[in-house]
């Protein structure tokens, strides 16, 4: 056999040092903000999810502790041009794009408020993803 030349080794190990300081693609979530409630009452969560990678995600699920039960829904019109909610099972985030949750469309639902959520505050959100698994963060209480 023949050794292994220092120049080998050196190249090895830069190779090793380039991929752990490559910064792994993740699904992101940005511009989050929840609407102003009383307890008991209800709200709603906004936010962005970015996925840059090339495999489909699914949200399933969400938990905010500021409320007894926490739902994803959509806003949408019936056919008699009334505004409706109807509660999604899950959300699909398409590979390489990104899918909004605003007024009007997507959003987390906060039912029966555990206590009043006021411009300022800020709440924790729990999001579950399939890929993904669990993503975390602090949702500031803003006025639309």
């Amino acid at each position: 056999m023949k050794p292994i030349g220092m120049g080998s080794v050196v190249l090895f190990l830069s190779v090793l040092v380039l991929a752990a300081c490559t910064p792994k693609a993740e699904l992101t979530l940005q511009d989050a903000w929840a609407r102003p409630g009383l307890k008991s009452g209800n709200s709603a969560i906004y936010f962005e999810v970015q996925n840059p990678l090339d495999e489909e995600d699914l949200l399933l699920k969400a938990d905010c502790p500021a409320a007894v039960s926490t739902e994803l829904h959509m806003s949408m019109m019936d056919a008699s041009g009334n505004m409706m909610m109807q509660p999604q099972e899950n959300v699909p985030i398409p590979a390489q794009s990104q899918v909004s949750f605003k007024p009007g469309g997507l959003h987390v639902m906060l039912i029966g408020l555990t206590q009043d959520l006021n411009v300022g505050d800020t709440l924790a959100l729990t999001l579950t993803f399939q890929n993904a698994g669990t993503l975390q963060l602090e949702v500031p209480v803003k006025t639309p």
